[in-house]
Order: structure tokens, then C-alpha cells, then sequence
């Protein structure tokens, strides 16, 4: 008798290197996205943390904040906008802007926000605590300012 040299895989081995590259990619995949999102986050630490230190410099030169980015001596990336009635900076992925704009040292909380385009979080520079935190908007919110901040409990400070 004769055999044939076959060359090639049968169909169980195709479907098992399917199934194991599947199993990785569904591991592989939330650890992507949440590596791809820090990074993104670190343009929102360094925009607030500009317009933090430039409505520090307005305050002490005017004794108020600038109710108005613009006011600022800074040259904030993005394109110019009105975001609910507040001057702000848009970038492909934060919209920033300063807060409480023209408020003075008492009422001021935060001097400056950059929220997250399309996700439920944003990255402010607290006035009282010179510190950046992460203010989560619903649940979702929650689980990425604890992913940023390694902190399980408000405030989500960095």
C-alpha cells in the first residue's frame, strides 16, 4: 500500500489555535484600553496643572482669578471654545478650562478642569490642597479615576 504525504492541519487544530488566540485577545484587550486611557490622561494632569499655575500668577499680580483662559499667560493647545457658557480649550480628547473663574481664594475649590471627551471623568487642580484629582462623574467614572489614582474611595486624589 501506498500513502499519501499530507501536508497541512485538520480542522480541530485550526479551531483550537482560533480558540487560544481569542482567549488571549479578550485578556489582552482591557489591559490595552486601560493603558491607552493613562496615557491620555497624563495631557489632562498637564493642561490643569498649566492653568493651575497661570491662575496662581493672575491672582497674586490681580487678587482675583481670570475669568477667562485667555486672561492667562499661557499657550494652552486645542482650538478655542464655549463649553456651557465657560471659555475652554478643546483637544482631541479633554475640553479644559478654568473654574470658578473670577472667584476669589474663599470660593474657589478648583481653578482648573479637564474633562474627558465622551467618558465620565475629569482631572482637576484643587486650590485648597494644591493637588491633581480625578472626579468621577457615574460608576464608570469611578472605576477609571480608581485605575489612575490607585485609590479605592473619594476623593481620588493623585
Amino acid at each position: 500500500m501506498r500513502q499519501k504525504n499530507q501536508k497541512g492541519f485538520t480542522l480541530i487544530e485550526l479551531l483550537v489555535v482560533v480558540l487560544i488566540i481569542g482567549i488571549l485577545a479578550s485578556v489582552a484587550l482591557p489591559q490595552y484600553e486601560r493603558a491607552v486611557e493613562k496615557s491620555r490622561v497624563t495631557e489632562a494632569i498637564s493642561l490643569s496643572s498649566a492653568i493651575w499655575k497661570g491662575q496662581q500668577a493672575y491672582f497674586m499680580a490681580n487678587g482675583t482669578y481670570a475669568t477667562d483662559l485667555s486672561q492667562l499667560d499661557l499657550d494652552i493647545p486645542g482650538t478655542d471654545a464655549n463649553v456651557s457658557g465657560t471659555p475652554s480649550k478643546l483637544t482631541k480628547d479633554f475640553s479644559c478650562r478654568a473654574v470658578n473663574a473670577g472667584g476669589t481664594a474663599e470660593n474657589a475649590w478648583a481653578l482648573a478642569v479637564c474633562r474627558r471627551n465622551g467618558k465620565p471623568y475629569a482631572i482637576y487642580y484643587d486650590r485648597n490642597n494644591p493637588q491633581l484629582g480625578c472626579h468621577p462623574d457615574n460608576e464608570e467614572g469611578r472605576y477609571w479615576c480608581r485605575i489612575f489614582t490607585g485609590k479605592e474611595e473619594e476623593p481620588y486624589l493623585f
